[in-house]
């Protein structure tokens, strides 16, 4: 084998090892990335809920005028005259 050849292959072992290396490195980081995946989708999920709650809030709030003026009416007599 010549010069040339025997550098070529040292520079591709050299390459593998690194690669093996950072593989070892992020299969180690894993379960770190899956807990920190899991408390992310957790605080999503509660804020996804906090804002369906305030939706909801908002939406009575502007519907408890109005529900109180058909109690008025009602009780007026003043939609006996649309039925």
């Amino acid at each position: 084998m010549d010069e040339t050849t025997r550098n070529e292959l040292e520079k591709l072992h050299g390459r593998i090892n690194d690669l093996k290396e950072r593989v070892v490195s992020l299969e180690a980081q894993q379960p770190h990335i899956n807990a920190a995946l899991l408390r992310i989708e957790g605080s999503v999920e509660k804020l996804a809920n906090r804002i369906g709650k305030a939706l909801w809030a908002v939406v009575a709030i502007m519907l408890t005028p109005l529900a109180g003026l058909l109690i008025k009416a009602i009780a007026s007599g003043a939609l006996a005259r649309f039925l």
